[in-house]
């Protein structure tokens, strides 16, 4: 190959390369937010509403294995944008990969759609609640009582038919002693400040509604069936379900880090779907559902109380400490009581 024909080539990949402004050596150190999404399709939604925040920058793509993380500067903050996949499994491995990796995340965001249990929730509205369950754990009984031998096995919630869901083991303490509870909480340092920032810019603006409070619940299936939908709204109070919440949820109060989950709705969780009673609506508003939810995220950045402190170079050790961070109580996860046994039908 000739001199002539190694610089074009040289210059055309140059050019095929997209420009990046200059970012720190060690980033990840000083990235403050994370924001995590399921699937591509809500990344790319949020990125586009990213791209018209007044001086947001998109720094670089780093691949950390097989994840790709997006970067961003907007208000003196660096950013980081990522897929977690869906269902349980998937969000938790990924999220304890993220975690060591950013240490110094200070919020944690989780956007993208949702189901609403609700139906005076439509295609295309956004709720933000407050605390999450998860809805398939639990037991299944072969007895028309509903009573089973071990008392412990005892059901906490209403049944649907053979299936009686119970809190969830979310680990052990120091004593190695099962950790037990029936919902997460947001942590009132972020929720708040959220809670503001909805109530006071962003409900009068938009024609989709905002909902910032309540429950939702997550669980390992997809929920396509009326009357199930109806047992989750009755049983737990909720307005929305997912399959990855709660494992979210779960990993920030591992590692103690404050978090916020926005879900726009993209169906009603069942076979009667807005009058239409032939097929799940989700693949008709999943777009609308994850723009209206990106909208909502960046809306919050716009007046979010963001870091100001300049975080120093971190060693790996480092990692140590973000493995086993100080207690916090805004993340203690304590055995809670019980909700009032139900009778079987």
């Amino acid at each position: 190959m000739s001199l002539k024909h190694i610089l074009f080539f040289n210059l055309h990949l140059l050019c095929s390369q997209p420009e990046y402004p200059s970012v720190p050596k060690q980033i990840e150190s000083n990235c403050s937010i994370l924001c995590v999404c399921s699937q591509k399709f809500e990344l790319n939604a949020i990125l586009q509403q990213c791209c018209i925040l007044p001086g947001c920058k998109a720094l670089k793509q780093k691949q950390y294995g097989n994840i790709t993380v997006h970067y961003l500067l907007y208000r003196g903050n660096y950013i980081a944008l990522a897929v977690t996949g869906k269902n349980f499994l998937s969000t938790s491995q990924r999220l304890f990969k993220l975690f060591p990796l950013l240490p110094n995340v200070e919020k944690v965001f989780f956007v993208g759609i949702g189901g609403s249990l609700d139906p005076k929730l439509k295609p295309g509205d956004v709720c933000i609640p407050e605390k999450w369950a998860c809805h398939t754990t639990g037991y299944l009984y072969n007895k028309t009582s509903g009573k089973t031998h071990a008392v412990r096995y005892e059901p906490e919630h209403a049944n649907f038919k053979i299936f009686y869901p119970s809190s969830m083991e979310t680990g052990v303490n120091s004593n190695d002693e099962i950790i037990r509870t029936d919902l997460l909480t947001c942590p009132p340092s972020l929720f708040n400040s959220v809670q503001a920032i909805v109530s006071r810019s962003i409900n009068p603006t938009y024609e989709f509604s905002v909902n910032c409070g309540g429950i939702g619940v997550s669980g390992t299936v997809f929920v396509d069936n009326d009357k199930y939908r109806q047992h989750l709204c009755t049983t737990y109070g909720a307005q929305v379900v997912d399959m990855e919440s709660f494992a979210f949820a779960l990993a920030c109060c591992e590692f103690q880090k404050p978090f916020c989950i926005i879900r726009s709705i993209s169906d009603l969780a069942g076979n009667h779907n807005y009058g239409n009673t032939l097929e799940n609506t989700i693949d008709d508003h999943r777009s609308e559902a994850a723009s209206n939810a990106a909208i909502v995220f960046t809306q919050i950045l716009r007046t979010l109380p963001l870091s100001t402190r300049n975080h120093p170079k971190m060693p790996l050790k480092f990692i140590k400490q973000c493995l086993f961070p100080p207690k916090n109580p805004e993340f203690n996860i304590q055995n809670i009581p019980h909700s009032p046994k139900a009778a079987v039908h």
